[in-house]
């Protein structure tokens, strides 16, 4: 395929950040003096290290330890004649205030500061005789003129520099589905402020394989300012292993079941909590995750309603739920491809049929017609609603696609007993998406990742140890399993919710 040429005209009307980070921007921007000393030296050690070279050829000792550091990369500093590993870097930056460095074998820049590899325009059209550089074959692939200029710029992403707080989780075999939970727990606010000021207190507990140190381990990992590479969480795969044969493995498992049986393990391992369903539980991870969900049966004939309880750690919403009742005549609504409209049908009042009659004890425990609607009685702070798109039927299994429509913003007071019941603080009622998680793929196999806001309006793709920059358009064109909502304001008690 061939690509017509641009002008450098063309090109210099292209919009992008006229430099590669805010740190040379404020070098370059200066004064003249400075910026041209800087590309001088940036010419100088870029030509010594071109053309582009197999990694340096080094004499193998035969005998004794052999040294692996001529075998590592180096980073030649932009403002001295210093050299150094990787390692070295740092110590370097603190000592002289020296900010930039060339990569010895790929000629990227690195900034210190921004702790990554910069691209700056600018520094590349310095790059040789005529602005281009070499690959190993000997091809030049890069012009100042040419049409890979233009798609370079059209399609660079430009961030400021400093840490977003944004590190991927490794994949240690088929383990995505932890990947993107574990995501999801470390960009909440709550759990960051549980874990990191000692909630869990690790150095005293008792558990055995303890889950909840196995998270902490994981949060104290990913917020230490000394790394920026992937975290792992081989303890808490480790733990969960021990603790439930169904978890352990090296296969794939559902994320919605790893979540379930993670919250689970959470609240079990904290002092203090209850299992007992008639006694409320005041830990942590019960506060945060779990909600109830109340079940009201109201009888046709005389009126009757009575009314059951039940917890919830989650949401789980037919998808197809509508399409089904239209086909029994049960049902005119249209809605069918959005999240209010799958919660909608979850706390729509449905009629019971024969096969599942009610004993309605006010007519002497007889068999009536009745109908049964869910409400949620209490909202988690953390609201994690699972989209299903696996289908079991008698003789087969299979995955339902297409997409859902899911907003920014949710007011769940529609959905609850508070609904009907006026006035209500709606800051306790509204959530703002937190995470949301895709899987790509089959019924037996697939891939998960997930999208996840960090600070107020800046949303990441988490595809195991790569992170990515994500629109919201990006976010909001998924096909979601699982949506993570959290709730806006903490002001108010359980009770009010």
């Amino acid at each position: 395929m061939s690509y017509p040429m641009a002008s450098l005209d063309s090109v210099n009307l292209l919009s992008e950040a006229a430099f590669g980070c805010e740190h040379l921007a404020a070098l370059l921007s200066k004064d003249e003096k400075t910026a041209g000393q800087f590309k001088v030296e940036f010419r100088k050690k870029d030509t010594l290290l071109a053309p582009y070279s197999k990694p340096e050829a080094v004499a193998v000792q035969t005998t004794g330890l052999r040294t692996v550091e001529s075998l590592k990369p180096k980073f030649h500093c932009l403002s001295c004649s210093e050299v150094c590993l990787d390692i070295e870097r740092q110590a370097h930056t603190a000592e002289t205030g020296h900010v930039f460095y060339i990569e010895s074998r790929t000629r990227f820049v690195h900034c210190q500061k921004c702790g990554d590899f910069i691209y700056d325009h600018g520094l590349e059209r310095l790059r040789g005789p005529t602005g281009k550089f070499q690959t190993r074959d000997g091809r030049s692939i890069w012009a100042e003129d040419s049409a890979s200029e233009v798609y370079v710029k059209n399609n660079a992403y430009k961030n400021p520099c400093a840490k977003r707080g944004a590190r991927g989780v490794w994949n240690m075999g088929q383990t995505c589905y932890q990947a993107v939970i574990v995501q999801a727990f470390l960009h909440d606010p709550s759990l960051n402020a549980y874990f990191l000021a000692g909630g869990h207190d690790v150095h005293t507990c008792q558990e055995d394989k303890c889950l909840a140190c196995a998270t902490a381990e994981v949060f104290m990992e990913f917020n230490s300012g000394e790394r920026n590479e992937a975290v792992s969480a081989a303890t808490l795969l480790y733990n969960g292993w021990q603790i439930s044969a169904d978890m352990s493995g090296y296969r794939q498992q559902d994320a919605h079941e790893y979540f379930q049986f993670l919250v689970n393990g959470l609240h079990s391992c904290t002092p203090g909590h209850t299992e007992s369903y008639d006694k409320k539980c005041n830990c942590f991870f019960h506060q945060v995750f779990y909600g109830e969900l109340r079940s009201s049966v109201k009888c046709h004939k005389c009126g009757q309603t009575t009314h059951t309880y039940d917890p919830m750690a989650d949401l789980s919403l037919d998808v197809q739920l509508q399409n089904k009742k239209r086909k029994l005549g049960r049902s005119t609504s249209s809605t069918t491809g959005t999240l209010l409209g799958c919660l909608d049908s979850f706390t729509a009042s449905e009629d019971l049929h024969a096969d599942a009659a009610y004993h309605c004890e006010k007519c002497g425990n007889t068999p009536q017609r009745a109908s049964k609607r869910l409400q949620i009685r209490k909202l988690p702070v953390v609201l994690c609603m699972q989209l299903k798109r696996y289908e079991h039927t008698s003789s087969s299994s299979e995955k339902m696609d297409g997409h859902i429509d899911f907003p920014l913003t949710l007011n769940m007071l529609p959905y609850t007993v508070k609904k009907d019941n006026p006035p209500v603080d709606m800051s306790e009622y509204m959530y703002d998406l937190s995470t949301v998680i895709v899987h790509n793929g089959t019924m037996d196999t697939g891939h998960y990742f997930a999208y996840t806001r960090i600070g107020n309006d800046k949303w990441v793709l988490m595809d195991d140890n790569k992170v990515l920059n994500a629109s919201v358009a990006d976010v909001l064109r998924q096909d979601a399993y699982l949506l993570f909502y959290s709730l806006r304001s903490l002001r108010g008690d359980d009770k009010k919710r």
